[in-house]
């Protein structure tokens, strides 16, 4: 069994080349100490929480290391900001190495489930994030093993309401939503890098996500009613998603998922 932690994106800005090891994204994200089990199956195929399903970014991790079927588990919601795909997919090539002993090592392995996220477009940073852990500066858009990063430690707790969902493949396929975030991305990015820290997340996610209209009515109202209790809150990128600081009492007033993690520095367990 091998477990890869769900990683959230505070800021981005996208990358898509040609070459999947030359796409990626900027910006900021951190790991939590929930996420993704895999396990290597005999039986062909992609399964979820004990049910057959159509998973192609896992799908073409396997189809890349000649894996028979894998074996998936995890207790958040897909689509909202919590990284499931590229966790999924870093589990899934770490857990076929290991059962067929390929003997690749980490970035190899994280390479092939970048390439898988970024061919289904699921996905541009999360498996960088997730190879590193903690709280990741992501400050060269490429493959985990071309790419750039600076990292920063934390135990903080983070509180967490799911709200709903956004496709992450509409947002990457719309060009004038991407070229708006991008200008945006790179803009908090530099904001973030003069006082790096996990309270700063919080300020630049919030800006970030309403200046680039991911934000809609509803999720400015949350982060609203968190600052207004003292708390700080940003939005999970991309879903429809807030996380903060101190944010539980206020999350009472509102429909959805909620529940708190710790940020972890090492993200990947064997």
């Amino acid at each position: 069994m091998t477990f890869v932690s769900s990683s959230i994106t505070a800021i981005f800005s996208t990358k898509l080349a040609e070459k999947p090891e030359k796409s990626g994204s900027l910006g900021v994200g951190f790991t939590i100490n929930r996420g993704v089990k895999a396990k290597a199956v005999k039986e062909e195929g992609v399964f979820l929480n004990g049910e057959k399903v159509e998973f192609p970014t896992v799908e073409y991790v396997l189809r890349k290391l000649d894996g028979e079927g894998i074996s998936i588990e995890t207790e958040l919601p897909l689509s909202c900001g919590f990284g499931l795909s590229g966790a999924s997919a870093l589990a899934t090539a770490l857990e076929i190495n290991k059962a067929k002993n390929l003997a690749l090592n980490l970035f190899k392995l994280a390479d092939i489930a970048h390439e898988a996220e970024v061919v289904n477009r699921t996905g541009l940073g999360d498996v960088l994030t997730q190879v590193y852990g903690g709280i990741v500066v992501r400050k060269k858009a490429a493959s985990p093993s071309i790419s750039k990063v600076e990292k920063l430690l934390s135990n903080m707790r983070v509180d967490f309401l799911v709200l709903g969902k956004i496709p992450t493949k509409e947002v990457l396929q719309d060009e004038l939503r991407r070229e708006r975030i991008n200008k945006a991305g790179k803009r908090y990015l530099k904001e973030f890098l003069k006082n790096p820290s996990s309270e700063k997340i919080f300020e630049v996610s919030k800006k970030f996500a309403i200046e680039t209209g991911l934000a809609d009515g509803e999720i400015m109202d949350v982060m609203e009613a968190v600052e207004s209790m003292g708390g700080k809150a940003g939005m999970g990128m991309l879903g429809k998603t807030v996380f903060a600081k101190k944010g539980l009492k206020a999350f009472q007033e509102f429909k959805g998922i909620v529940f708190s993690a710790r940020i972890v520095n090492c993200s990947i367990r064997i």
